[in-house]
């Protein structure tokens, strides 16, 4: 079994610059739900669920990997749990400034979103007291299978 991902770079500006200070190619994630028709992911407006085909007029590029996990559901239902919860614009400016955590626990960006979810499965992909600091590059270093990429 599997949870697939996909990795975009926006057409918005502030996209090169996240880029940049997070050493990605890639400058937001999303999980994949309801067989790839929608997406569930954190962006400025919050955690909510989108149709992917509206992610994807927005990118410029794209691609979808696929990362093992025994229990993707466990991993999607806890990341539903956070829906409506807002974008931690805090958490980002941490990110940007390295090395500090300003991180809020009742909000989340995009990477941060699916690592809780894995956390509260059981599954944890990265250290608990790293999760503020979890980058689309962290997500791209930890073994993957690309499934498809955009032209």
């Amino acid at each position: 079994m599997s949870l697939q991902i996909m990795f975009t770079n926006s057409r918005k500006p502030f996209a090169p610059m996240i880029r940049f200070f997070t050493w990605s190619s890639f400058s937001h994630m999303v999980i994949l739900i309801d067989d790839g028709k929608n997406v569930l992911h954190s962006d400025f407006h919050g955690v909510r669920i989108e149709p992917i085909e509206d992610l994807q007029k927005r990118s410029k590029n794209w691609m979808i990997v696929e990362y093992k996990c025994d229990y993707p559901e466990k991993v999607i239902e806890a990341c539903k749990t956070q829906i409506g919860k807002p974008y931690d614009f805090g958490g980002i400016v941490g990110i940007f400034i390295r090395d500090v955590d300003l991180q809020d626990d009742s909000k989340w960006w995009c990477s941060e979103l699916p690592a809780y979810g894995f956390m509260q499965a059981g599954i944890p992909m990265f250290q608990e007291n790293y999760l503020h600091r979890i980058t689309p590059q962290n997500w791209l270093m930890l073994p993957h299978t690309v499934l498809k990429k955009s032209d």
